[in-house]
């Protein structure tokens, strides 16, 4: 993509914090997006419109090839850095399974403890579930990687499950692979539409920054298989932050109120939870 743009907060040239490079990188392809959109011919957006949430995508030599002309050398496992994580992270997971696994073992699990390890859980759902969307961890977590559904080149069908299988517009629009790691297609099309419209770095945070004792409870729960659907909880406190995100999305909120039930709690009220969000 070009550094440059007509607009000077556009220009990323020099740039570099790699939080403010993806945000601008963002806001570019969006542009870029809607310029292709009003200059395609009628028939071609009617047929974008028809392909419905998508079809079988990416793996095998086409998706390898696109990993490395596409983003940055990815990182290495051990060595996994996010503008909002610690530089020690690694070592902090490590740390913090060894705490949860003794406090176990003794027969007192602290209730502080449940919420944070949710946490590592969405974190391992994402790596589970980008690696059978065809790519790889390293690749998810490197800041400036586009993700393979919106790479033409990377057009090879492979066996996919069916929840992450890419909508029109993640085919379509060149975003970041995270987008990709949530088995909801309306909720990713939602991240997407939304653009730079909301705080990414913080949402992440939300989901998985179980090392910060000022986090909130406003995250998501995967109790299964991370690619079905009827794994993921959402929490009170998340369908009120991130209550646009739930948009369309009855699946999510069905099995959310599955796993309520099944701990003997209420279920949500959804016309309540996410009134102020409409």
């Amino acid at each position: 993509m070009a550094q440059h743009s007509n607009c000077p907060e556009d220009d990323w040239t020099g740039v570099s914090d790699p939080q403010v490079r993806r945000k601008v990188q963002n806001r570019l392809n969006q542009r870029a997006y809607r310029s292709r959109k009003q200059t395609e011919p009628c028939g071609k957006k009617k047929r974008a419109k028809e392909d419905g949430p998508g079809q079988p995508p990416f793996s095998g030599s086409a998706c390898s090839t696109a990993m490395t002309t596409v983003a940055s050398p990815p990182i290495g496992s051990q060595g996994l850095q996010w503008t909002w994580a610690p530089a020690n992270l690694a070592d902090l997971m490590m740390l913090y399974e060894r705490q949860v696994l003794e406090s176990y073992r003794l027969g007192s699990p602290q209730a502080d403890h449940l919420i944070s390890l949710s946490r590592l859980n969405i974190w391992r759902a994402a790596n589970d579930n980008i690696i059978a969307a065809g790519m790889t961890i390293e690749y998810l977590w490197a800041d400036e990687s586009i993700s393979l559904f919106s790479v033409a080149s990377a057009n090879t069908a492979g066996a996919v499950p069916a929840s992450l299988w890419p909508t029109t517009l993640q085919r379509t629009l060149p975003h970041h692979p995270w987008f990709d790691i949530f088995p909801f297609p309306t909720m990713r099309d939602n991240f997407l539409r939304a653009g730079d419209a909301f705080d990414e770095d913080d949402l992440c945070h939300d989901l998985m920054g179980f090392w910060d004792p000022r986090r909130t409870d406003a995250t998501l729960l995967v109790w299964g298989i991370p690619w079905d659907p009827l794994s993921w909880e959402v929490t009170e406190a998340f369908a009120r932050k991130w209550g646009w995100t739930l948009k369309g999305c009855p699946e999510i909120l069905k099995s959310t109120n599955y796993w309520r039930a099944r701990r003997g709690e209420k279920p949500l009220i959804w016309r309540d939870v996410l009134s102020h969000q409409c």
